[in-house]
């Protein structure tokens, strides 16, 4: 395989029992494969792993006559049952051997924190010839970078935070230095209160030839359908098709890239001199107060002073004191999967109920229901 002819793909490879068994929830290889996305990188194939030392040989061994770069998180740890390294040398036919320095690193680290270094902790500190160790400043599990044969391995802990200051530090410079990366570059449009197909049919063409080196997906969030354009090529070229689909949706677009529906709506009650907003809700379990706390404070928008839940018909202290209070009452779920949601704004405008089907359930229905009531806010305050 020759990357430079080929351009570089990856394959990941998720280590560790407790990923199979429902234990732990994988969430390195959404970051990871973001991020490789990012760096013009494509992963190609995202595999789960026992801690079985044949099958994560196998596994290195086919990844490496697909893609050029393998990518593979957990099995670092100083147990029994943490058999990456051995996988990974079996693959190489190298033969682990023990890495001095590794050995002094782990040795002061525990010595840092006032105790003594078990002796299982030695497996960490092997190494195979061709691996080159990658330091690990918050964990006792170094990684490995493997350039042999056309192809990189890249091993790292499958502790995320471990992982994410490792991949940030150690591997993205080396994989910019190792290929030449086309980074993606991405512009999105943000819309709510329209489907992903009815969307897709108002575009027409523009989805299928967003213009030339430009690619274009429909996505559903919680917060609605984001349609996203990249390219590989001059960020600028993004423009043009972003302004032609803000154009053909219309109402429907709230914000482009990085707003956020809630910061949105806080702006817009600003140019109606809206100064501060609190809520009142019931049926929600405040998750429309959680979604105006975490919004961003953006200059010139109202401020957000806080929220109160409705029970029974009773408000479970006295509300804040605001320019404007949103008031929410989320009712159950028909037979049809529809639910009435009742919105009014006191102190500015008395908002006409609106009934909408949320889809989902448990906390994605209620996400959905919160960001619907601020979309009608925005819609009634341009």
């Amino acid at each position: 395989m020759d990357p430079a002819r080929d351009g570089p793909s990856a394959e990941l490879l998720s280590i560790g029992s407790e990923l199979l068994a429902g234990e732990t929830v994988d969430t390195n290889a959404a970051h990871l494969g973001s991020s490789l996305a990012g760096l013009g990188i494509p992963l190609r194939s995202v595999r789960l792993l026992p801690d079985d030392r044949a099958a994560i040989a196998a596994a290195f061994a086919e990844a490496r006559t697909r893609v050029p770069l393998v990518v593979a998180t957990g099995g670092l740890g100083p147990t029994h049952d943490d058999l990456t390294r051995e996988g990974l040398a079996d693959t190489l036919g190298e033969e682990l051997r023990p890495d001095l320095e590794l050995e002094a690193v782990l040795r002061d680290r525990f010595a840092a924190y006032g105790g003594t270094m078990p002796e299982s902790n030695l497996r960490q500190a092997l190494r195979i010839p061709s691996a080159e160790a990658l330091p690990n400043p918050i964990g006792s599990a170094p990684g490995w970078w493997v350039d042999r044969d056309g192809c990189v391995a890249v091993l790292m802990p499958g502790v995320p935070s471990e992982m994410r200051r490792m991949w940030t530090e150690q591997v993205v410079p080396r994989l910019a230095d190792r290929f030449a990366l086309r980074p993606v570059r991405s512009r999105s449009v943000k819309t709510f209160g329209i489907g992903e197909s009815a969307l897709a049919e108002l575009l027409g063409g523009l989805l299928e030839s967003p213009g030339d080196g430009i690619e274009a997906g429909i996505y559903a969030h919680d917060d609605g359908v984001h349609l996203r354009f990249w390219t590989r090529g001059d960020a600028a070229i993004l423009d043009a098709p972003v302004a032609r689909a803000t154009a053909l949706i219309g109402e429907h677009v709230y914000g482009t890239d990085d707003d956020d529906l809630a910061d949105v709506t806080l702006a817009a009650l600003a140019r109606h001199r809206v100064r501060s907003l609190s809520s009142i809700e019931s049926g929600t379990d405040g998750t429309l107060l959680a979604i105006l706390a975490e919004a961003a404070r953006i200059e010139g928008s109202a401020r957000y002073v806080g929220g109160l839940l409705k029970e029974g018909g009773e408000t479970s202290a006295v509300a804040p004191g605001a320019d404007a209070t949103l008031h929410m009452d989320l009712g159950p779920s028909d037979e049809r999967g529809r639910s009435r949601i009742e919105v009014t704004l006191s102190g500015v405008i008395v908002l006409d109920p609106l009934q909408t089907r949320v889809h989902g359930s448990g906390a994605q229905r209620l996400r959905r229901a919160a960001f619907a009531a601020l979309d009608q806010v925005r819609r009634a305050l341009p």
